[in-house]
């Protein structure tokens, strides 16, 4: 405590300029980000003003202001992306210990549309130690040697159907907006 009453003492100008140091620093920074703040506020209110509803997003596609084809461009490549993103699951169960044991193995499958992925295999063991192996899928096939059981989550997950939602908006009703009361 006599050392920090010492310090004070000796250096207390030091101490002050340099509080009022960061103190001028945190006012310049914090001005700078209200001025950045404010111009993306104003971004915002001009974009939602004319993106009032559906009618005015179509509007705004067809104007000059934007090149609606390209943004419909744009959403094909977003669209293939995610259907490369949405995965096929391939699942095995399978006892590998022997009597005692319920299915407490399994191998897992996850690929995507062109059968790139992973597959991964638990090995429970209720006497020792358990392992996870992990393997690389490419075209559903694997440069690595497969147990049956992944070979089956792997073509599990091959068949596995889910259709992608579709690009183009269909003729369906257009949803209700329900409010509470």
């Amino acid at each position: 405590m006599e050392s920090i009453k010492m310090l004070w003492t000796t250096h207390s100008a030091e101490i002050v300029l340099g509080i009022a140091g960061m103190q001028a620093f945190l006012l310049v920074l914090s001005l700078i980000v209200l001025i950045r703040l404010n111009g993306q506020k104003k971004t915002l209110r001009i974009l939602s003003g004319k993106l009032e509803d559906g009618e005015k997003l179509k509007e705004l596609l067809e104007s000059e202001e934007f090149d609606g084809e390209d943004i419909r461009s744009y959403l094909r490549h977003l669209h293939s992306q995610t259907r490369r993103l949405k995965g096929k699951v391939g699942l095995i169960r399978y006892n590998a210990v022997g009597e005692r044991a319920s299915d407490m193995s399994f191998s897992l499958a996850l690929l995507d549309e062109q059968q790139d992925g992973v597959v991964i295999s638990s090995l429970f063991s209720s006497q020792g130690p358990s392992y996870i192996y992990a393997k690389p899928v490419q075209g559903g096939r694997s440069s690595y040697r497969l147990s049956s059981h992944e070979e089956q989550a792997i073509e599990q997950a091959m068949h596995s159907s889910q259709e992608p939602a579709p690009l183009e908006p269909s003729k369906r009703e257009e949803p209700q907006l329900v409010t509470s009361r």
